[in-house]
């Protein structure tokens, strides 16, 4: 059917833009897809999501057994799609900042879960704005999902949606467009610093690939 090609075709983007990363040093990449994915269980659909992108493309990395993967979900809703699929991989981490209560009503406490406790669940609150609470709460994001001496991964993939926004009419949150450039800048200055520290300023960064939720 056309909805299975489509799905198809935007899981192979996923993909792609994580094989691009990595063949270029780690400049980013993004897939720019509809529907989005990171509701989508192993077996289930759900919320709009039919095939889980992110897990896709992660599991895909992970067949290179050397790899870590980490994925940074800052989409207003919890991805309990992705959770669902790669709490099974040591090697990789799930990172999700998102608006509770809401669908899909899960992750409604702060917590470490998963088989290897690579799970990290962030919830915040309505009218959340970058100042005050959504800045420390992407600090605890990325100090899990890429932290010197902690977790340094290979590849970093984002579920960038982008309903967090003030002018988002499903959800409460209150970010500005502003503060997406400043999450992007700050993970992107996160993975140089991981890069110097593993080897020197000459050393590739992490593959870096956003994927639209």
């Amino acid at each position: 059917t056309e909805t299975f090609d489509v799905c198809l075709r935007s899981t192979a983007a996923w993909i792609r833009a994580v094989e691009f990363s990595q063949e270029h040093g780690g400049k980013p990449a993004m897939a720019l897809t509809r529907p989005p994915g990171h509701h989508a269980t192993r077996e289930v659909s759900n919320g709009f999501c039919i095939f889980n992108f992110a897990a896709a493309a992660a599991v895909h990395a992970l067949q290179d057994p050397r790899c870590k993967v980490s994925i940074l979900d800052w989409d207003v809703h919890y991805g309990q799609g992705v959770c669902d699929i790669v709490q099974h991989f040591p090697n990789c981490r799930y990172v999700s900042i998102h608006q509770t209560p809401a669908f899909p009503y899960m992750g409604e406490s702060k917590q470490k879960t998963g088989a290897h406790h690579n799970i990290f669940t962030i919830p915040i609150v309505a009218e959340t704005t970058w100042t005050c609470g959504y800045n420390d709460a992407f600090s605890k994001a990325l100090d899990f999902i890429a932290m010197d001496g902690e977790w340094s991964p290979d590849v970093v993939i984002v579920c960038a949606g982008y309903d967090a926004l003030d002018s988002d009419e499903l959800a409460s949150v209150s970010l500005q467009a502003s503060d997406y450039g400043l999450m992007a800048g700050l993970l992107r200055t996160r993975l140089d610093e991981l890069a110097v520290a593993a080897c020197g300023a000459n050393t590739a960064r992490p593959a870096l690939a956003f994927g639209l939720e």
